[in-house]
Parts: C-alpha cells; sequence; structure tokens
C-alpha cells in the first residue's frame, strides 16, 4: 500500500526572509550530529594555532563573497571551525576550463570542488595517484559517517575506490507536479500509477478544469530537455523499466533499447495525438516548462519536487486561489518506482601535490566533519545572528537579506551537509518535499552505469546520444515509427554506441566477479 502522499497547500510567494533563506539547504539532508573526538583534532599549543587550508569553488551569483574579517560571517566560520580558509572563487561558467587547466600545471589548492569527476583528466589524475584515497578514513569521524552514503559514495567512486567527500543531492527526487485545484474542481485524485497520467491530462484538457468556459487549458506541460532528463525516464521506470541504463540479457544496456522505454514513448505520442500536451514541445527549453503552468495553460508536468516550492510564484500573482501539489514516485508492476539520481553534485577532492601528508588530509577531513555541527549548519544557513538576522518566537528572521546574499549564500559552496535537512521556519511545502525525499529512496531505480568509466561514452556519448533525442520527439510527434525509431538506434550502435556498451558491460562484470 503507498505511503498517504495527500496533503493541499496553497504556496506563499518569495516574500518571507527566514523561509526564501532555506532554499539553500535543499542541497543538505539528513540529522546533524556533533563532532565528538577526532584522532585528526589538533592539540597542546597547535589548538590555538588555526589549521591553514587552501581550496578552490565555483560560484554562481554575480560576485563572489569577500573572504577577509569584513565577511562577518566568513570570520564567524574560521572561527567556529579552528581554520584559515584561503578560498579562490572561479566563476560557474569558466569553472572547468580554470580547473583543467590548473589540473596540466600540477598548482593546486588543498581541496578542490570538481563538479565532473568522471570527466577523462580528472581520471587519468586519479588512475595516476594524483589524489588521496580518503574511503578508509570516514569511519574515523562521526558526522562524516553519518552523512555517508554507500549508494553515493559507489557512485562517485572510480576503480571501486572513493577519492573524495561528495556534494550531497536528494537521491530521490523526480515526481508529478500539478495543480490541485484544477483536481478538485473535477473531482479527481492526485496521481498513483501511469495510466493516471493519461486520464488528468485528458480530463485537463477537455473538461474545462479552470471552469472559465472556454476551451484554453491542456493536461501535460513538456519541453524538448524536460523530455530527456525527466519525463521519459519517470514513466519507464514507474513501468518497471531502466534508469536510463540497466542489465538485459548479461549486458549493460540503455533504456531506448527497451520495451518499457518504447511504451512510454507511445503514451507521449498518444498524448500528442489527442492534444493533451503542448504541440511546441520539441522548441521548448528551459523554464517555459514552468510558464505553461505559470499562466494557466497547463495542469500537471514531470520534474523535480522541489521545483513546486521555487517556480510558481507568477502562478499565484496571476490567480491567488490557484494551488500545487505533486507526488513523488508511480505505482507499477514493482510497486512505485522513480529514477534515482546520482545523489551528489560535485566532489571535494584533495590533490597528493598539496596535501603532503597523511596528517595534512586529517586536519581537512576534521574541517568537513565540523561542517555538521548544528551552530556550523545553521551559520552557513542565516549568517552571523545581530548581523544577517534576528531571532524572533525562537526562529532566526533576515533583517538584512542583501547582505545575507552578498556575504552568506555562496559560502554554501564551501560545505557539506545532508539534503533532507529541514529547521523549524522552513515552509510546508519543502518539510513535505524532504519527506518524500526520505520516504523514496527505498523507491529510486539507480542507472546501473553510475559508478563506472565507458572512454568512449565520455569523448563521443554526449553527440551520439543527440541521434536518440531526435527521434524520440520525432516518434512523439508521429514524424517516424518504431521502424524508424529502432533504425536510429542501429545508427547509435554503429557510430559508438556498441562500444560503449561492451567497455561499461566489461567494468560491471569485473565488479560483479
Amino acid at each position: 500500500m503507498r505511503k498517504t502522499r495527500r496533503l493541499k497547500m496553497k504556496m506563499a510567494g518569495a516574500g518571507v526572509a527566514a523561509i526564501a533563506a532555506l532554499s539553500l539547504l535543499s542541497a543538505c539532508g539528513g540529522e546533524a550530529g556533533n563532532s565528538g573526538n577526532n584522532a585528526a583534532a589538533p592539540t597542546g599549543e597547535a589548538a590555538a594555532q588555526p589549521v591553514g587550508i587552501s581550496m578552490m569553488s565555483p560560484f554562481y551569483s554575480a560576485q563572489p563573497p569577500t573572504t577577509d574579517d569584513s565577511n562577518a560571517a566568513f570570520k564567524a566560520l574560521q572561527e567556529k571551525l579552528g581554520v584559515k580558509l584561503d578560498v579562490t572563487f572561479i566563476p560557474g561558467t569558466t569553472y572547468n576550463d580554470k580547473l583543467n587547466v590548473m589540473l596540466a600545471s600540477g598548482n593546486l589548492p588543498q581541496v578542490m570542488v570538481v563538479l565532473d569527476n568522471k570527466n577523462a583528466a580528472i581520471i587519468n589524475a586519479v588512475r595516476s595517484g594524483a589524489f588521496w584515497e580518503i574511503g578508509p578514513y570516514i569511519k574515523d569521524y562521526p558526522n562524516l559517517q553519518k552523512y555517508w552514503n554507500d549508494q553515493i559514495a559507489n557512485n562517485i567512486s572510480v576503480d571501486g575506490k572513493i577519492y573524495g567527500i561528495y556534494r550531497d543531492r536528494p537521491l530521490a527526487r523526480k515526481g508529478v507536479i500539478f495543480r490541485q485545484d484544477w483536481l478538485d474542481n473535477l473531482g479527481l485524485q492526485q496521481p498513483e500509477k501511469v495510466d493516471d497520467l493519461y486520464t488528468i491530462a485528458k480530463a485537463f484538457t477537455l473538461d474545462d478544469p479552470d471552469k472559465n468556459g472556454k476551451n484554453d487549458t491542456f493536461g501535460l506541460s513538456l519541453s524538448d530537455d524536460n523530455l530527456m532528463t525527466d519525463t521519459t525516464v519517470v514513466i519507464e521506470t514507474a513501468m518497471g523499466g531502466f534508469n536510463q541504463w540497466g542489465v538485459k540479457d548479461g549486458k549493460v544496456t540503455p533504456d531506448f533499447m527497451t520495451d518499457e522505454y518504447m511504451e512510454a514513448l507511445k503514451l507521449l505520442r498518444k498524448m500528442y495525438e489527442e492534444k493533451l500536451l503542448n504541440q511546441d514541445f520539441g522548441a521548448v527549453k528551459g523554464t517555459k516548462l514552468q510558464d505553461n503552468i505559470n499562466q494557466g495553460k497547463a495542469g500537471l508536468y514531470i520534474s523535480s519536487i522541489d521545483d513546486a516550492n521555487a517556480k510558481h510564484s507568477d502562478l499565484f500573482k496571476l490567480n491567488p486561489e490557484a494551488k500545487i501539489d505533486f507526488v513523488l514516485g508511480l505505482e507499477g508492476p514493482s510497486g512505485d518506482k522513480l529514477p534515482a539520481n546520482s545523489g551528489y553534485s560535485g566532489v571535494f577532492m584533495f590533490p597528493k601535490s598539496s596535501v603532503k601528508t597523511e596528517e595534512d588530509l586529517k586536519q581537512i577531513l576534521t574541517y568537513f566533519d565540523k561542517n555538521m555541527d548544528p551552530e556550523v549548519l545553521k551559520l552557513f544557513a542565516f549568517g552571523v545572528e545581530g548581523v544577517h538576522y534576528k531571532t524572533e518566537n525562537g526562529n532566526p528572521v533576515f533583517t538584512n537579506e542583501q547582505l545575507w546574499k552578498d556575504q552568506v549564500d555562496t559560502l554554501s559552496q564551501l560545505r557539506i551537509a545532508p539534503s533532507d535537512l529541514t529547521f523549524p521556519t522552513e515552509s510546508d511545502v519543502m518539510k513535505k518535499v524532504k519527506q518524500l525525499y526520505k520516504d523514496n529512496v527505498p523507491n529510486a531505480v539507480p542507472s546501473v552505469i553510475e559508478p563506472f568509466i565507458s572512454p568512449t561514452n565520455s569523448e563521443i556519448g554526449a553527440e551520439l546520444v543527440k541521434v536518440i533525442n531526435d527521434a524520440r520527439v520525432k516518434f512523439i510527434m508521429g514524424d517516424i515509427d518504431e521502424a524508424g525509431f529502432a533504425k536510429a538506434t542501429e545508427e547509435w550502435r554503429k557510430q559508438g554506441g556498441d562500444k560503449i556498451i561492451d567497455e561499461f558491460t566489461q567494468a560491471y562484470n569485473s565488479v560483479q566477479k
């Protein structure tokens, strides 16, 4: 029996500062704990001296935060953690290029945020012994041990070993977001099975769900990029299929070579033919997916469920009575299933050229262990009391939100935290989101290739997949049939796909043995 997911909610706009702050915590989770005793902690006279740590990190705001005593949050962070941080912030748009240049030069900081730890340059550096293997040390750090998830650790591994600390993101995240008030108007229940998507989309298209007497709505909002990353894979995993890659007849196989994948495409094709989804989906990208919802045109879409909290303020401005709700996972032959994400966004890695000794490494691991002390988590979230926020009724409320953005927000790039962490001030929407994250981890279907490397896929996989993406759109729009899609699959195989399959299969089998 599936867990009850029904919770009607009218989501507030982005006016409450204390709630808005917690959007940064959507990348952290679990129960915070104290560091406890740690073998790496300095003792005696050394305890009075901060540990110097150099770091390199991306930033995504207009300007990086200041890293001197004028930034009260940065100063407090160093004091709480007993460190002196020397941080080089690099714009996220050029970060990977800069990292590759520094990697080639050998002039590296002690801590590097590596956004893609499976690219060829990083893999080659790992295999040449350039980075510390840190897997055996995790057990010595109480907070890291509590934070550690073996599935995510396996996903970041290289040749079965762990070479960094992952930045946690939800494993179970992709679901169905919909207009709850439209369901209520039509007397419909929330979707539980794949067939419900069709039923609801049809009713949202034909039965005047907004009760304005006009035929001006449709069911499913779809975009080209969302089709690739979310919609197809949510439907096929619910049907019992793969999450992008699985094992079939002893071989690691892409989802588009399975029956469940074709059934998912047929469902979307049927919805397209009946005009239950937007006819321009092949040309739609990015936020236009949510624009159809916010403009009152469409009633549901498939995406990360935390989008429900952050991407519909325009809807509530247009219609203050609108209600948004969501479910995570749909029921199929094997119960509730959904695609698992990788569970991380980047990895903190430690070059041996700059982290010279095991003692140096332990001091750095102590820094990350203390990241999850409750007071440090609060500091990363809100900044310094009396500077960035005040406490009202036991809860933090911003006094200067712009100062928080300038000084505190980007500092989150320097920390680790569990992805389902909540604070009392957090919105009901995000509390529900994070509870569903926890509840649905057992239902999340992993992609079997996450821990493995295919040199061919790393080199040409992104180009090859365009063949399948193009065929997928054409099939849904009726421009090609199953034979046409099979022809595209054969083209993918001939251009390098078979080699990718063989390389992933060899890597997978080596671990099974």
